[in-house]
């Protein structure tokens, strides 16, 4: 998928998952969404991809360094780090809120495994371990640019952000 596509959609799950869990401000839950959203799929995306050079050009394709459920996860985290600790560096202990601070840590969680949940669905789809190797893993084939899927999956995100809004 698009890289906007994993941007509206992450943080449309992450948002109504935020709505739903606590009774915060639905600016408050949308601006996290937004943040951890283009940290997260900005970073999976970056580190993930890598250039093979063929001889009719160099071609991107993914790799099991962030492209697998539980290395999402981890890189989900990783990349909300900042969003954790920069609050901690400028303010003092007690402004800082544990309901924001788990917000964020379930967010962080949530942005890997959307992005994994929108890329199993194209042609190179993403890996899986199997018998000690990794291996691709694909439901639909879609191309990673077809419009009709990007679109519906961006839908999907402005509906979940919708659901987020009226949750709040």
């Amino acid at each position: 998928m698009k890289l906007r596509t994993h941007y509206i959609f992450s943080a449309g799950l992450i948002s109504l998952v935020l709505s739903l869990l606590f009774k915060a401000d639905f600016f408050d839950n949308l601006t996290i969404s937004l943040l951890v959203s283009f940290l997260g799929n900005t970073v999976i995306d970056r580190l993930g991809h890598r250039e093979i050079a063929t001889r009719f050009g160099e071609i991107p394709v993914r790799t099991p360094l962030t492209h697998t459920i539980p290395r999402s996860i981890i890189w989900g985290l990783v990349s909300t780090l900042p969003l954790l600790v920069i609050p901690l560096y400028f303010t003092h202990y007690y402004y800082w809120h544990k309901t924001l601070f788990i917000s964020m840590l379930i967010s962080g969680i949530l942005v890997g495994p959307s992005h994994m949940l929108l890329d199993v669905f194209t042609e190179k789809g993403i890996y899986v371990k199997k018998k000690g190797r990794w291996r691709r893993f694909a439901l639909a084939h879609f191309r990673y640019d077809n419009p009709l899927v990007n679109g519906l999956a961006i839908f999907v995100g402005a509906v979940m952000l919708y659901l987020s809004y009226t949750f709040s």
